[in-house]
C-alpha cells in the first residue's frame, strides 16, 4: 500500500541514458525488495463517472450509413494481449432497453469470468516456474 518513488537527474548522473539505466537498476532493486502484490485484471470498484452501475458498460448510440441514432448499450473489455474490445447491444423501446442491459451485463460477466480464469493460470504457471 505504499507508493516508492526517486528522480533521477541527467545532471547528477551525467545524460539521459544514465539516468535511465539507474533509474531501471533502482527498479529492479526494489522489485527484488519489495514484490508487488498480484493485481486483478478487472477493475472491482466502479468509477465516479460511471452512470450505469456496471464496470464496463455503457449507454451510448451507433450511426446508420444515413447518419440517423440508434441508442445501444456498449460493453467493453480488454483481452491478455491488451487489446480492447467493444461489443454493442441495440434497443429502440424502454423494454427492449432493459432486456439488453440484462443481456449486456450478462455478456460483461462472462467476459469477466473468463479474463479472471486466465489471469489465474498465468499467476500459477509464474508460482511453479523457477
Amino acid at each position: 500500500g505504499k507508493v516508492i518513488s526517486r528522480f533521477f537527474s541527467d545532471g547528477v548522473h551525467g545524460d539521459d541514458q544514465k539516468a535511465l539505466e539507474a533509474a531501471k537498476e533502482y527498479h529492479r532493486q526494489m522489485e527484488r525488495e519489495v514484490p508487488a502484490e498480484p493485481r486483478l485484471p478487472i477493475r472491482t470498484s466502479l468509477l465516479k463517472n460511471n452512470k450505469t452501475g456496471y464496470n464496463g458498460i455503457c449507454e451510448t448510440f451507433a450511426r446508420t450509413k444515413k447518419g440517423e441514432k440508434i441508442p445501444c448499450w456498449a460493453v467493453s473489455w480488454y483481452t491478455a494481449a491488451e487489446k480492447l474490445h467493444c461489443k454493442k447491444f441495440y434497443f429502440h423501446d424502454e423494454q427492449e432497453r432493459r432486456e439488453m442491459l440484462k443481456e449486456a451485463i450478462r455478456f460483461r460477466k462472462e467476459r469477466e469470468t473468463e479474463i479472471l480464469r486466465n489471469w489465474q493460470k498465468k499467476q500459477r504457471r509464474k508460482e511453479t516456474s523457477p
